[in-house]
């Protein structure tokens, strides 16, 4: 059995639906990529990226939040840093200037290997960064980075957005279980074939996301981690379509993020990112179900879910009940909501 796929059963075995999020984020720490994990409140963020710092030990570096100002004083500590930089929550930025600029300086960091950047209060001065980086952050906080001039710039084709859809329904505060192995140094894998028809349906999912130039930069050292955590110096069929699998919810993107103009006038939909999380997670929810994990009235559900008619209907019996539309069913299988391992 490949390591991924014993990985991801592993953890799904006491935390059902985190299995692929813990996945991906170890693909991407091997890959030195920057991932942003996307997810509201009680999903599990902060569960998988702890997950990986602990399978990680010396390798990671952990912070609660990190801001620009903060980037300033890690100079030392990141010139020259080989590891994993997580940031657990960066709805503790409390301004959406600085959330931003958070972003887009350690997506710069990971994927230019520095940063500098001047501003009227610091200078952020890093230079030979060999790392990674995950980030944590809620769907409400996405508006305000989708919409920034930065998104376009930086963010958007640097950037891995990994949008997780499950909330526990049996929630178990313990960490997952692992047995891990970092495997092979990814410099020892060979470059990937880039043909055939595993090949471009990575393509075809990375296009969600990014341009096609940066799919083909960040899809060949994605592969190559897949490979590399599995002890191998070649890349193999079942490493493209356990990529393939692991990728899917990224073309949420698509669905969830309107645009008005060609580079800018961007919205992120997080009332309907968080009808969707409750429709992959309990089926058909009640509404209070819906009201009690959200925190809200039940009839501020019902508005809600009646401006999202593509999405949702409401069920006329009692108890009242969320059901999901053709559309949302098609796109819950093409996104891999509930895919078997």
């Amino acid at each position: 059995m490949h390591k991924i796929v014993k990985l991801i059963r592993d953890v799904n075995v006491t935390h059902k639906g985190l299995g692929e999020m813990v996945a991906m984020n170890l693909i991407g720490a091997k890959a030195k990529r920057c991932l942003l994990n996307v997810a509201p409140s009680g999903c599990g963020k902060s569960m998988t990226t702890d997950t990986v710092a602990h399978a990680l030990k010396d390798r990671c570096k952990r912070y609660d939040s990190i801001t620009l100002a903060g980037l300033c004083k890690l100079r030392d500590e990141f010139t020259g840093f080989t590891g994993h930089l997580v940031v657990d929550d960066l709805g503790a930025e409390k301004s959406l200037w600085s959330r931003t600029s958070t972003v887009s300086s350690i997506a710069h960091l990971v994927m230019q290997h520095g940063v500098i950047k001047i501003t009227q209060t610091t200078t952020v001065d890093i230079t030979d960064f060999q790392g990674s980086a995950a980030l944590n952050i809620q769907p409400v906080m996405m508006n305000s980075i989708v919409g920034d001039d930065d998104w376009i710039a930086v963010i958007r084709d640097k950037v891995l957005r990994q949008y997780h859809l499950i909330r526990p329904t049996k929630p178990n505060k313990g960490m997952p279980n692992i047995q891990f192995d970092w495997g092979i140094n990814i410099q020892q894998v060979s470059d990937p074939k880039e043909t055939g028809k595993e090949w471009y349906q990575l393509i075809a999912i990375g296009l969600a996301q990014w341009s096609f130039g940066r799919c083909k930069l960040h899809i060949p050292e994605l592969l190559k981690a897949v490979a590399a955590l599995d002890d191998r110096n070649k890349v193999k069929l079942q490493d493209y379509r356990i990529l393939a699998k692991l990728m899917k919810p990224m073309q949420l993107e698509r669905f969830i993020i309107d645009s008005y103009a060609f580079e800018s006038g961007r919205c992120f939909n997080n009332n309907t990112y968080c009808l969707l999380v409750e429709l992959a997670s309990w089926g058909q929810p009640t509404i209070e179900t819906i009201a009690e994990d959200y925190k809200v009235h039940p009839k501020t559900v019902i508005s809600l879910a009646a401006t999202a008619g593509d999405w949702c209907m409401i069920s006329p019996d009692e108890p009242k009940r969320l059901i999901a539309t053709e559309q949302t069913k098609q796109i819950f299988e093409r996104i891999g909501v509930n895919q078997k391992w």
